[in-house]
This record gives C-alpha cells, structure tokens and sequence, in this order.
C-alpha cells in the first residue's frame, strides 16, 4: 500500500472521515497535487476558503495575530491531517494563518467536490455534524482553560499537547518529544510569554521532571507534569 493509500485509510479528517473508502479515493483522485517551499504562507486569514489541503509530507503553523500584534500559535498540522476543512464547509473566510514550517506537498480538494459528494450522503453530513460540534466543546473548553489556570499549567498542559502527537515513549518510562520546539514556539502554543517559558522550564530541569536541550523536550516524569497540568 503507497503512503497516500495509507493516509486515506487512516486519516482522522472531518471530511474524509465522515466519507467510505471508495469516495475518500475518489475525491483525492481528482485532487490537484501542490507542493509549498520551507517558510511559504499557505493561506492568510481573510482570505477565501474554497479548498484544504492533505498534507502528505512536512508540518504546518496555524496561527493568529491579535491585535495587539502578538501570535498565538493554534495548531501545528503535520502529514495525514487535512488543513482548511471549516472555512470549506462554512463558506466563510479563512480564520487563521497557514505557514510551511518545513517544505510541505499534498493534495488539495475543491469545495464543489466535497459537496458534490456530501449532497446525497446523510450519514456523512450527519458524522461532520457530531465532529463540529465535538471541537466546539474543544474550544470552549481550552477558552475556560487559558481563563482560569495558571501559566504554570497552562505550560504543563501544551507539553502533554505536544507529547500526546509527537511523543515516543522511552524505556525508562519518559516520552521523547521527537520535533524541536524553541521556547518562542512553546510559548506561543500555551498562550504565555517567553520569559516564563523560560523560568518554568528551568525550574522543571532542576526538578528533574524534563529535559530541554536546543529545542528537544524530554518529560522525564510525565505524571508530575500531568499534576501540574491539574492544577
């Protein structure tokens, strides 16, 4: 089985999960294969959605500016994850900004396409209903989140995040996080400035609950890590 196969079989996308193998086929069938240099903005917010993209190789930064121009990194996609899928279903803007963060290829999928598929398929409509309103309970939730809990577990909370997508377990029972971060990155994913990032990073190495090398996290005691993240 080739690796597009594979992560059309395997994809966990609203989309294309919501759809039979024989039409998940099809609809990348007739995709459009489109590849991104290292650094290329993918789409900016504001700007139309007609289409998303399957990632087949590489990583991509979804992120939003505030106001007040700072970023807060919302996302970091990667191969088998579909990028665009809400503002293709809803019409609608662009929410956010796609930025390649290594040299990304994929197949993008059109608008009519999906709802050429979708227009006779209840079941499906039905499945990416369930899974809508499954991440507006997400969001709602990391909105009381980021609210009420502290920098601390906030912090606590992003490297479970990240270790929960990236992370390999070690026989000594810690989980390597195996894609480098700085502490700017991680702290724009927990919402906390970079100087607390710091200091509660050193903190945790001289506690010996992680490492944190040049950009590799280890959690050397992901339950106490999971404690504070409780807090």
């Amino acid at each position: 089985m080739n690796n597009v196969a594979t992560l059309i079989e395997n994809t966990e996308s609203m989309i294309l999960g919501a759809l039979e193998l024989k039409d998940r086929h099809a609809l990348l069938g007739n995709g459009r294969k489109r590849s991104f240099r290292k650094g290329e903005v993918i789409f900016s917010r504001g700007e139309e959605g007609a289409w998303a993209l399957l990632i087949e190789e590489g990583m991509v930064e979804v992120s939003v500016i505030s106001l007040n121009g700072r970023k807060s990194v919302l996302n970091h996609m990667e191969k088998g994850d579909i990028l665009g899928e809400i503002a293709l279903l809803d019409k609608q803007q662009r929410s956010a900004d796609a930025l390649a963060l290594t040299p990304v290829s994929g197949t993008i999928v059109q608008r009519a396409a999906v709802f050429e598929l979708l227009k006779n398929n209840n079941p499906a409509c039905i499945s990416i209903i369930e899974t809508l309103c499954d991440r507006a309970r997400n969001a709602s939730e990391m909105f009381e989140i980021q609210s009420l809990t502290s920098g601390n577990a906030r912090l606590a909370r992003c490297l479970l995040r990240m270790a929960h997508k990236w992370g390999i377990s070690q026989s000594d029972g810690s989980l390597f996080i195996e894609q480098n971060f700085s502490q700017s990155d991680i702290g724009e994913l927990a919402g906390i400035a970079r100087e607390n990032v710091n200091r509660h990073l050193q903190a945790w190495v001289q506690d010996g609950l992680i490492q944190f090398n040049k950009g590799e996290i280890t959690l050397l005691k992901p339950a106490e890590i999971q404690q504070l993240a409780e807090l």
